[in-house]
């Protein structure tokens, strides 16, 4: 984080049929984007508006409002937790005299900070430019009113949109064929892996645990406290224990992934398509989720809706309630009455691992025996 991080103002839309509780921990998951961002969230509000303004999303008087809080806390952006329109950001900014970003923005940003290999670079700069083409429109009005002469048709500002316009969907096309090579090239690595081997992923919300349990299933990995804090896939051996009936040490290949989080930009799910490749060809999921949130189910729903975007829907797939030392008994009785087949587990000291191993030992190798679907993962 810099010495003198940006200081933000959080903005949520309350509908009629929204709810105030829903409302707040989706703040409180924004402050952790902006946390995660190298940001510092100072204030926030919840603005009720029935119906959404079409130039401002929000009223004029409600930003008017809050930009004036947002200055006297001492921010400098007003940050919006839905995504909006290129012109709505315009008209916000104008109305208010404060830079302003929505929550794709925001994500976008932080997937660029974190970004380290080549291909997880070519996928955030891929869902860059397709979240920016539609938003070009209007980036260039300040040019429009020099247009002059009879029998002029359009403008410097025009032409510098088409031009822009033009690069962009360039660079895009030479994205996507560069990531089109970069999937053949791991699909070459994953070929040459050592035969045999059986391949899980393990999968979940942002920040539940997944890299911590990655670390404590074949002791490597960084665990950090932060949302995204995994960006490129990360496989290694973990060791499941002897063959009850040969005696010989089976292992398996453990990936950590991308992890997902509600309103996931889909320009990002589209882009990382070929590092989810590693998720689609296992053999089986891990589905890692903080058992202590209280948003646990929104969480589960949320990564349920995603695997079936992913075409992962009929992988077998251990659910992992983790970090439950944050948890009281009868609350641990209570998650194991709501999901009977799931792992307990704490990673950091241990708790529930030898289980995780004993389920991909019977599951690995073999044909995947079929079970019913838990409320979290049937689709919508």
């Amino acid at each position: 984080m810099t010495e003198n991080p940006d200081r933000c103002y959080l903005l949520a839309h309350v509908g009629p049929h929204d709810r105030e509780h829903d409302v707040e921990e989706h703040l409180k998951e924004l402050a952790e984007l902006t946390r995660a961002c190298g940001m510092v969230a100072v204030g926030q509000q919840h603005l009720k508006r029935p119906k959404l303004e079409a130039r401002t999303f929000f009223g004029k008087g409600q930003l008017e409002g809050a930009a004036a809080h947002a200055r006297q806390l001492g921010a400098t952006m007003l940050l919006c937790d839905d995504e909006l329109s290129g012109s709505q950001v315009r008209n916000i900014e104008k109305a208010t005299g404060m830079s302003c970003m929505d929550r794709t923005g925001l994500i976008l940003a932080i997937f660029e900070q974190r970004a380290q290999t080549r291909e997880a670079k070519a996928q955030v700069e891929l869902a860059r430019y397709e979240y920016e083409l539609p938003r070009l429109k209007g980036a260039w009005t300040h040019l429009e009113r020099q247009v002059g002469g009879v029998g002029v048709r359009g403008g410097p500002g025009e032409t510098q949109i088409e031009v822009d316009r033009r690069m962009t969907r360039l660079r895009i096309s030479q994205l996507k064929r560069e990531l089109e090579h970069l999937e053949r090239v791991r699909e070459t690595q994953r070929s040459g892996r050592a035969p045999g081997i059986p391949r899980v992923c393990l999968v979940g919300y942002t920040n539940a645990g997944k890299t911590s349990l990655l670390k404590a299933l074949t002791g490597e990995g960084e665990p950090r406290d932060m949302l995204f804090a995994t960006l490129d896939t990360t496989t290694r051996k973990a060791w499941l224990g002897h063959d009850p009936e040969t005696g010989m040490p089976r292992h398996v290949l453990v990936s950590d992934t991308v992890g997902f989080i509600r309103k996931l930009p889909h320009q990002l799910v589209a882009a990382f398509r070929s590092t989810l490749g590693e998720v689609r060809t296992a053999e089986a999921l891990l589905v890692v989720a903080d058992a202590a949130s209280p948003e646990l189910e929104d969480h589960l729903k949320v990564v349920g809706d995603t695997l079936a975007e992913i075409g992962c829907g009929d992988l077998p797939r251990l659910l992992i309630l983790n970090q439950i030392d944050r948890m009281t008994r009868p609350q641990r009785l209570d998650l194991k009455r709501l999901h009977p087949s799931a792992a307990f587990t704490c990673a950091l000291t241990g708790d529930g691992i030898d289980d995780v191993r004993g389920w991909l030992m019977e599951l690995i190798p073999g044909p995947p025996q079929p079970r019913e679907l838990e409320e979290w993962e049937k689709p919508q």
